[in-house]
């Protein structure tokens, strides 16, 4: 998360140095309804705390204001989008996201902070929808709906490996700000050893001609690039052999789900609760999704079986899902499409079971 000191930061500059009538600081959790709404959330990170040191005037839950339902002229995937009212309403709007890697979106930088102006609902099309393969393609339309003035870079602690929630802390002393949120995220990946090309929502972004990711066309003041660079660890979002007695047949699927259930199975590896234990507790697992022609279904027999997603149906192999589904000992389906919620549900329901 963004660190506290630097919003009280960018609060008191604002409000000691513009000339601006008031400041509203404003976030959405994009997993609220599985790990904390906003106003809690804002109470325990000291986001709200922070805020109000700084000066503020209003802090804004955005998931307690009224949403605008909007068209998003030349987006690609993402084409209506309902929005939180304040960020439209403001006359001029701060993006202040955290450096760090992300299993599905390689880094999550400015333009991946804008996930944050829509609602969270679990599963439901617009959080969920485009955050399969196209995610990049998502963020670069939602960036239309309304850019960024400027965007604030947190890199005082970043975050590498298996980010957005089960990474590791690196120490960077950096503050990074771009008035072009897709030249600062192009820098910021620079920076971080991923050329910016690699960066879907970047590539996306520049491409439909919303910034500039040419390092070479982009003025860099301050500190060189160079001199500030670190290799990040790559996040690895391939859940499959992660633990023996888990199983994950996925054969036919997309990053939308097993990019989360990668996430889920890194949380769990975080928990401290070793699967030698919790084999012993609950059984083995199979985690499924999408099409699974090599699937037995007997592979599944007197197993806890974890469905993830709505696509399975539309496979020749669905049959073996719901034979399977008959075998085994427990049966937990998570729909949606992608059902990115399950990175946080599948995570606690097997801490669930090993606590049976």
């Amino acid at each position: 998360m963004v660190d506290p000191r630097v919003v009280e930061a960018v609060v008191a500059y604002v409000k000691e140095n513009s000339k601006a009538k008031e400041v509203w600081v404003g976030d959405n959790p994009s997993l609220g309804q599985h790990v904390g709404r906003a106003k809690p959330a804002f109470d325990a990170s000291g986001m709200e705390k922070a805020a109000r040191l700084g000066g503020v005037d209003q802090v804004v839950y955005f998931d307690e204001t009224d949403v605008v339902e909007v068209d998003i002229p030349g987006a690609k995937v993402f084409k209506k989008a309902a929005v939180f009212k304040p960020l439209l309403d403001a006359d001029v709007v701060i993006n202040l996201p955290k450096m760090k890697v992300h299993l599905a979106g390689t880094v999550t930088l400015g333009l991946k902070n804008w996930n944050g102006i829509i609602p969270n609902y679990h599963p439901d099309a617009q959080q969920q929808g485009a955050h399969r393969i196209e995610l990049g393609q998502k963020m670069a339309d939602l960036y239309r709906v309304r850019k960024a003035d400027l965007t604030i870079y947190d890199a005082i602690i970043g975050m590498e490996g298996q980010g957005p929630h089960a990474g590791t802390p690196i120490e960077m002393n950096l503050i990074l700000a771009a008035e072009d949120t897709v030249a600062g995220d192009a820098v910021a990946s620079k920076i971080m050893g991923f050329d910016p090309i690699e960066i879907p929502a970047v590539r996306c972004a520049a491409t439909d001609g919303l910034g500039e990711m040419d390092i070479d066309k982009i003025e860099v003041v301050g500190e060189t690039i160079a001199s500030v660079f670190k290799h990040f660890k790559r996040p690895n979002n391939d859940p499959i052999g992660m633990y023996n007695g888990l199983t994950c047949a996925m054969q036919q699927t997309c990053p939308g789900c097993y990019v989360n259930v990668r996430g889920a199975l890194d949380s769990f590896a975080n928990s401290g609760i070793k699967m030698d234990d919790f084999l012993k507790a609950a059984g083995e697992v199979v985690v499924l999704a999408g099409g699974v022609p090599e699937f037995d279904p007997a592979d599944a027999k007197d197993k806890n079986l974890f469905v993830c997603g709505d696509c399975w149906e539309y496979f020749p192999s669905a049959d073996k899902v719901r034979e399977a589904s008959k075998l085994a000992k427990s049966v937990t389906y998570y729909p949606g499409c992608a059902p990115v919620y399950i990175f946080a549900q599948l995570n606690g329901d097997l801490q669930a079971l090993a606590k049976k």
